[in-house]
C-alpha cells in the first residue's frame, strides 16, 4: 500500500468496530479524506489525542482500496478552547459539518482549508455564532454560491426597508413583487445589514460585532436554509444549535 502525508483537520469522528475510529479529515494537500484510526479508543493508545474532533495534526496514512488507515499522527493544535465553552463547541461543530456536506472526497481545496483553520483559531476570541455565520458566507463565496444581498436577483431593484426575502432557488434576495410563491426566508433590515458586513469584513475585526438573540436566530436560520438547499443535505448541528441559542 502507498504511504502519504496529510496536514489535516479532523472534521468528523465516529466509532468504528470495537476499538477503532472512522475519521473524516480535511487536508491542505488532498481535500477531504476518510481514514480508519485503529485501536485509538483503547485507553493506552498513543494516537488518541491526535484523532479527536477539531484537532489539527500531521498524519501519515496508508492508501487503501476503499478506506485509508492512519499509521501515525502528530497533533499540532487541539483547540482546547472549543471544548471549554458549550457555545464554541456548537459553533465549531456547525463549521465542521458545513465543510463536510459542501465538499467531496479527494478534491484539493486549499483556500477552504486555510479558511477553516483560521476560524477554528478565531473562535477563541469572537462571539462563536458571529464566527459561524461569517464562515458560512465565506464558504458559500468560495463555492460560488454567495447569495446576492443588495438587489433583487430577479428585477434588479434595490432591496431596502424593514424586510427582505432570501431565496435559495433564486440565489439571493427577492423584492416583495418578485417573491411570488417561492420558498423564502425573511430577514429584517438589521439582520440583512449585518450579513452584508459579515461576508467581507476582515476577520480580525469580527470581535467588534454584537447582535441580540432574535437577530442571531434569524441570520443562522437563514444561512441554514440557504446552505441546505444549495448542498442538498441537512445540517443537524446547525438545527440543534439554533434551538439551543434561542
Amino acid at each position: 500500500m502507498a504511504v502519504y502525508k496529510a496536514d489535516a483537520i479532523v472534521i468528523r469522528s465516529r466509532e468504528y468496530g470495537e476499538a477503532d475510529k472512522l475519521l473524516t479529515l480535511f487536508s491542505r494537500e488532498r481535500g477531504k479524506l476518510e481514514a480508519v484510526a485503529k485501536g485509538v479508543r483503547k485507553p493506552k493508545s498513543t494516537q488518541r489525542g491526535g484523532t479527536q474532533l477539531f484537532t489539527y495534526a500531521d498524519f501519515l496514512l496508508y492508501k487503501g482500496k476503499s478506506l485509508d488507515t492512519v499509521n501515525q499522527v502528530h497533533p499540532r493544535e487541539s483547540f482546547i478552547h472549543l471544548w471549554d465553552d458549550f457555545d464554541r463547541t456548537i459553533a465549531a461543530s456547525g463549521i465542521a459539518e458545513l465543510l463536510d456536506i459542501s465538499t467531496t472526497r479527494d478534491q484539493p481545496e486549499p483556500e477552504l482549508f486555510t479558511l477553516t483553520l483560521g476560524f477554528l483559531f478565531l473562535l477563541k476570541y469572537v462571539d462563536p455564532y458571529i464566527a459561524q455565520a461569517s464562515y458560512a458566507l465565506r464558504l458559500l463565496n468560495i463555492h460560488g454560491y454567495l447569495p446576492g444581498l443588495n438587489n433583487c436577483v430577479e428585477c434588479g431593484a434595490t432591496v431596502s426597508g424593514t424586510q427582505a426575502f432570501l431565496s435559495a432557488e433564486a440565489g439571493g434576495l427577492l423584492c416583495s413583487s418578485c417573491k411570488n410563491n417561492e420558498t423564502v426566508t425573511m430577514l429584517n433590515g438589521g439582520g440583512l445589514a449585518l450579513m452584508r458586513r459579515l461576508k467581507s469584513v476582515e476577520i480580525d475585526k469580527l470581535d467588534r460585532f454584537r447582535w441580540n438573540k432574535k437577530m442571531r436566530l434569524e441570520i443562522l436560520g437563514s444561512l441554514c436554509y440557504f446552505c441546505e438547499n444549495k448542498f442538498e443535505r441537512k445540517l443537524k448541528a446547525w438545527r440543534s444549535g439554533s434551538e439551543l441559542i434561542v
